[in-house]
């Protein structure tokens, strides 16, 4: 028997449900009854003891067999699919790959505020901060400079950072004239479109960071630009017992 129920299952073509539910019944019954179908069975005596519940169990046996079969075809594997880079009789250049339609945009690319988003207005680079300033924003740009940016610039935006005392181009001070005096949206800018050797960073920083990285780079200059009489009282006390 089971023999018999390997080559059915098993063999060079798919059994058909009928076959399944018959080759069941007869596992079933013979699991059941072994004095019907094994060693020493009497002819004749066929159905002579199927059990009570012999159907309804016969069904949920037979499902489950059914399912575990039929869930072991390769479809989903094998779909027909295209690969980016495979070539294709379909399409006129033979590639599957296919150009972005025009005027495509991101999820979450649209620029529907042309100063936060570029750094610019008409053209010009904007001298206000779009966005509100906060203690979070410029310990978020603190945090941000020093991950990305202080690698070429330093820490205090000197210009003097480890990659440049490894022979790395060294950038500009930010505590020059000419960018002391630069518009708060040329820093934006730079940083999202790059400038000299110094490569683009839009993939590796988001605008909002960018504006908080911009915002720090102006405290960094007013930090080393300011007067000891434009203090407090209490920040020049502070600065005298730290001299």
């Amino acid at each position: 028997m089971r023999k018999c129920a390997h080559v059915v299952i098993w063999g060079a073509h798919a059994p058909s449900r009928a076959a399944l539910g018959a080759l069941a019944k007869r596992i079933f019954v013979a699991r059941s009854c072994p004095k019907l179908f094994g060693e020493g069975a009497e002819k004749g005596t066929r159905g002579a003891c199927a059990p009570r519940n012999y159907g309804r169990t016969l069904y949920v046996f037979v499902s489950i067999f059914c399912v575990m079969v039929l869930g072991c075809r390769p479809d989903m594997a094998n779909q027909p699919k295209a690969k980016p880079l495979s070539e294709s009789d379909f399409f006129s250049n033979q590639a599957n790959a296919r150009p972005i339609p025009p005027h495509t945009v991101e999820r979450g690319g649209a620029r529907e505020n042309t100063a936060f988003d570029t750094g610019l207005t008409n053209g010009t680079y904007i001298t206000q901060l779009p966005v509100k300033l906060t203690p979070e924003l410029l310990a978020r740009g603190r945090e941000r400079f020093d991950v990305m940016c202080a690698e070429c610039h330093d820490r205090t935006g000197s210009g003097n950072g480890m990659v440049v005392q490894r022979g790395f181009p060294q950038p500009p001070s930010y505590h020059v004239p000419r960018l002391r005096n630069a518009p708060i949206g040329h820093f934006f800018d730079v940083i999202t479109n790059g400038y000299g050797v110094m490569y683009s960073y839009a993939t590796r920083v988001d605008p909002e960071d960018r504006w908080a990285i911009a915002a720090y780079i102006r405290a960094l200059q007013l930090s080393h630009n300011m007067k000891a009489s434009e203090l407090t009282p209490a920040e020049q006390q502070k600065l005298g017992n730290e001299q």
